[in-house]
């Protein structure tokens, strides 16, 4: 199986949208907060339609392709990154999200995100040349075929030649948070955060030196 490793193209967006659409359906971070399976699909489409065409020049998009196809992405945030407004966010569609889940619902996974993210964005403020990766997913057919371990040289390749010397992020899957692990990633933070009615979510933030 070859796969091209690459930045993505805006041409190639909608296939990354689509493809982290079906990584994330099933996964905790969206079914805790959004159990009823049309409103998650609905709520992953707006959030990820909502998202990335916004930032797609002020992130870094990676890639890996199979047969030319898009099947593994990346998006970094560089120590220059600033966050689009919340107005910018509406505009761009985010206005969907709350219509498709209601405002309550949607803040309380909104509050979970800046928690579940907050000592990866505090950690990438205390040093320089630390990048934080906002995301990474491969489509589900190809997971554990090793597209996730080439994206991630890659992606670690592609921070150093950028005069990165850091990398961060965070997940909520003990299966994922074993696999960074397995590829040198030490935990730095871990926490319980509150989802709804007594539940919690685990939070593990991750870092590497390269």
């Amino acid at each position: 199986m070859g796969i091209e490793l690459g930045v993505l193209k805006r041409e190639e967006l909608k296939e990354a949208v689509e493809l982290s659409f079906r990584a994330y359906e099933y996964y905790e971070y969206f079914l805790s907060f959004f159990p009823d399976l049309e409103m998650r699909r609905k709520v992953i489409c707006s959030v990820l339609y909502g998202t990335w065409p916004l930032i797609l020049q002020k992130s870094h998009f990676l890639c890996a392709k199979i047969d030319g196809k898009v099947e593994g992405l990346a998006v970094l945030e560089d120590p220059c990154y600033r966050r689009p407004s919340d107005i910018q966010f509406l505009l761009h569609g985010w206005w969907k999200v709350f219509f498709d889940a209601g405002i309550k619902r949607v803040k309380a996974w909104i509050d979970m995100d800046e928690s579940a993210g907050k000592p990866c964005h505090d950690y990438q403020h205390s040093g320089e040349n630390i990048w934080y990766c906002s995301s990474l997913t491969v489509d589900p057919p190809f997971q554990g075929k090793g597209v996730g371990t080439h994206l991630v040289a890659f992606m670690e390749e592609y921070i150093r030649e950028h005069g990165g010397k850091q990398l961060t992020l965070f997940t909520n899957s003990e299966k994922n948070l074993s696999f960074y692990k397995n590829r040198g990633f030490d935990v730095f933070d871990e926490c319980d955060i509150a989802i709804r009615d007594g539940l919690n979510m685990r939070s593990w933030s991750v870092k590497k030196t390269l």
